[in-house]
């Protein structure tokens, strides 16, 4: 089981919890979905959130593959994942925008693989470091 500081979680106006995994803050990771990089800032079993400048040839296909880069050359390779929403993080003609995706069906490898790219940024973000 992960364990590590939880990000503040979604409910439906109900109150009910709308998500279905617990997410996590990244800490130094980036991914790469289609050739284009961005800063991941929160991450669960079910998907990630990440941070991006548009400059305008960003292809928002429904699925793509995904490459995630952690700490200390961790990284996972061609995740499938879906975009589930994409939006500006500023006012205007703000170029800096927040995506977010959610992994498509993932083999056991890759559920061990996300585990503990999970773990890693659980215990760098408690400050416990991380060494194997």
């Amino acid at each position: 089981m992960i364990e590590g500081r939880a990000m503040v979680s979604e409910k439906n106006r109900d109150g009910r919890e709308r998500r279905k995994h617990q997410r996590f803050q990244a800490r130094k990771c980036t991914v790469a979905i289609n050739a284009k990089l961005g800063q991941v800032i929160d991450i669960s079993m079910g998907g990630l959130s990440f941070s991006y400048i548009d400059t305008g040839n960003w292809v928002k296909d429904s699925a793509a593959l995904a490459i995630l880069f952690g700490p200390d050359e961790l990284s996972l390779d061609d995740f499938p994942m879906r975009i589930i929403s994409d939006c500006s993080l500023g006012k205007g003609m703000s170029m800096l925008r927040r995506c977010g995706v959610e992994f498509g069906e993932l083999t056991r490898e890759q559920v061990a693989q996300l585990e503990h790219f999970i773990w890693v940024n659980s215990m760098l973000e408690n400050g416990s470091g991380y060494s194997e």
